[in-house]
């Protein structure tokens, strides 16, 4: 290139300007094209047109709307006609929460606004593709396209982006509340979007502090909706017994019934609301591998979704990004942290991760030992056929010596449980089960339980351990195992009336679950009023796993009435709204003395009672009614002889007695050492 090419070079005199006029016409173009489009912005009345309604829940309407403005389609999120203006903001509050979320796996929200009928209205992105709900219900249904395209590795992948979302918003201090398949969507091209935060809370301590939009009162320490509901099956145990209890966990909760969802192909739990409800306020949760030994399911993600939807909320992953590490080392070959592992699991793993690796390693120590067999024949015709036997024993001896070892390392590790004596640690089990019992009866009873089932049952504490497991068993309403082991120790010889108790309702199958009443009448009635010492803590257990308060109920009469042994009652009759238990006849057994504990228990002690009358009673002694907490105590119409028969056991307020049947010094005297108010009516 000559050095002055690049010199400035004047144009001529007589060039002729207006050729640059063909350069200008895309510009003019431009500008014509500007113009118009700017005018149609002006002559733009209804920004959105082509209204259809494509989805409807609770407090708003859905619609597909064609944007004039942008020039694409969008859904529009409407309050419904009856909604009234109490309902206004919350329905912006859910809109606004959603537009500050920014996440590419958080539906985004376009517009927010007031239309003609000055009610609020949010535009989003208009989802397209199946909810994941209808994607699982195709794969139950099998519909061949859906099964090819959604295999486990793609639903794990559709999972991780929904728990990544969760995990942001858990940042920016807000919980989603109501994860469920139906609020997510999954796209054609891979696209998946968690929607509907209409029961979202914000906690109000997000790590991001950039973010103004967060920072109004209206938002801060509420509920969206005013009052946290959700979906029966998704929702945490914390959520139906506390809801003060709420916490990133609740949503880690809801991500382990989604990823249980999507492996089993069924909510986590089944049944009418009510019954879901109860299920999930005890923990009832039964495993998706056991619930559906047909499917393959792989143990890990089992363990996973186990863990996820723990009881204690501190035994539950604590943060979803800890969920989604646990599901990609699963996806990675690698061992979660929610199963238990050992060797051979760790070596099939690092198999699977490494499987060329390991066929070459394979075939080059098969390579090798071939080489090394062919040296070693060779070397051994070299010797006498005396030191060639020598060799071989020697070796011999070697692997007997190393197979000893490891059997003896195998014997010490299953024989852990007999490092102390096991009566000592039985003794140990039942020091636990006396002293909590009273305060948690299904914890300590499945807790005591477990710990049964890991006790060797050795020669020296066989006997024991059958007798206290069927304890256990018949106290969990569990009557047919109970009577199993009773059957392998002395039950049948030790009690006999229990045994026969048993043996006639042989035909019930436990499940899990409380016993019907009618079995449990038909057993105790077969006790003849033997063996009832046990029934007052089989009537606090049923409290606490019995849904049906009014079954409840019909048991506490049942065992008031073998208690007394009488085969009717004059009068039990117990109003829940007013907490009013009447009694009417000359029944002496309130309470039992449960030895084992050193306690009293009222036999009615499980309802909820605040007020108690008593009529008919002859000898009534005010220590029968100790472990009760009343309010008031009716018994107008006794007799009172003496100071013992009112020891206001259990009364916090008022006894109401006769003055007329009642002894003048006595109730003096009452009056005026005890705190307790005595009425005269």
């Amino acid at each position: 290139m000559k050095a002055d090419s690049n010199k400035f070079i004047p144009l001529p005199d007589e060039l002729d300007y207006s050729v640059s006029d063909f350069y200008d016409m895309d510009e003019d173009l431009c500008n014509e094209q500007c113009t118009r489009l700017y005018e149609e912005y002006n002559d733009i009345k209804k920004r959105y047109t082509e209204v259809t309604e494509i989805a409807s829940g609770g407090m708003k309407t859905i619609y597909r709307a064609f944007d004039q403005k942008t020039g694409r389609y969008v859904a529009v999120a409407v309050l419904k006609n009856d909604m009234g203006e109490e309902t206004h903001g919350p329905f912006l509050a859910e809109a606004r929460l959603t537009a500050v979320l920014h996440h590419p796996n958080i539906i985004k929200i376009h517009d927010i606004d007031f239309g003609e009928d000055e009610k609020p209205y949010f535009t989003m992105d208009l989802k397209l593709g199946d909810s994941l709900s209808d994607i699982i219900k195709k794969l139950e249904e099998n519909v061949s396209s859906y099964v090819e395209k959604y295999t486990l590795e793609e639903k794990l992948d559709i999972f991780v982006k929904v728990c990544n979302a969760v995990s942001y918003s858990h940042t920016q201090g807000i919980l989603h509340l109501d994860i469920k398949p139906d609020n997510i969507q999954v796209g054609d091209h891979g696209e998946v979007l968690l929607c509907d935060w209409g029961l979202a809370r914000y906690l109000g301590h997000a790590e991001s502090q950039d973010n103004d939009l967060l920072d109004n009162e209206f938002l801060m320490g509420q509920t969206i909706m005013g009052k946290v509901r959700g979906t029966p099956g998704y929702m945490a145990p914390e959520m139906v017994n506390d809801k003060k209890k709420r916490c990133e966990q609740s949503d880690i909760y809801a991500l382990g019934a989604l990823l249980y969802a999507l492996l089993a192909g069924l909510p986590p739990i089944e049944g009418n609301v009510d019954q879901i409800l109860k299920k999930t306020s005890v923990g009832n949760v039964i495993s998706p591998k056991e619930r559906c030994p047909g499917k393959s399911i792989p143990s890990s993600l089992n363990a996973v979704v186990m863990k996820a939807m723990s009881f204690e909320i501190d035994q539950r992953y604590k943060t979803a990004s800890e969920l989604v590490e646990d599901v990609r080392k699963y996806l990675y070959g690698y061992a979660t942290s929610a199963e238990e592992t050992n060797v051979l699991k760790e070596l099939s793993l690092f198999y699977k991760r490494n499987k060329t690796v390991c066929h070459v390693s394979l075939f080059s120590v098969f390579l090798i030992s071939i080489f090394i067999g062919v040296f070693i024949v060779n070397l051994e015709q070299s010797r006498d056929k005396e030191m060639s036997l020598r060799i071989i024993a020697e070796e011999e001896r070697t692997k007997a010596e190393i197979n000893l070892k490891k059997y003896q390392q195998e014997k010490e590790l299953a024989d852990i449980s007999l490092s102390a004596d096991p009566s000592n640690v039985l003794a140990k089990i039942k020091k636990d089960y006396y002293q909590n019992f009273f305060s948690s009866p299904k914890g300590t009873l499945d807790r005591v339980m477990k710990s049964l089932e890991r006790i060797k049952e050795a020669n020296d504490s066989a006997m024991l351990l059958y007798e206290f497991k069927g304890d256990i068993h018949f106290l969990r309403q569990e009557f047919d195992l109970a009577l199993l082991e009773l059957k392998k120790g002395r039950g049948e010889f030790e009690n006999r009336t229990l045994f026969k108790a048993l043996v006639s309702i042989k035909d019930y199958k436990s499940d899990g679950g409380p016993a019907p009443v009618e079995i449990i009448q038909k057993m105790i009635h077969n006790l003849n009023g033997k063996y009832i010492q046990p029934l007052p803590k089989l009537l606090m257990y049923d409290n606490e796993v019995r849904a049906n308060k009014e079954e409840h109920l019909e048991l506490v009469k049942t065992v008031f009435t073998v208690a007394n042994k009488v085969s009717e009652l004059e009068e039990f009759s117990y109003d829940p709204s007013s907490k009013m238990l009447s009694i009417s006849g000359d029944y002496r057994v309130y309470s039992f003395d449960i030895k084992s504990d050193g306690k009293r228990f009222p036999l009615f002690g499980t309802l909820p009672i605040d007020h108690l009358k008593i009529r008919g009673n002859k000898n009534l002694h005010g220590i029968a009614l100790e472990g009760l907490k009343l309010k008031t105590l009716d018994i107008r119409g006794e007799k009172i002889r003496s100071k013992r028969q009112l020891i206001p056991k259990g009364v916090a307020e008022k006894i109401i007695v006769s003055e007329e049947l009642s002894n003048k010094g006595i109730l003096e005297l009452l009056k005026k050492n005890s705190k307790v108010a005595f009425t005269l009516e």
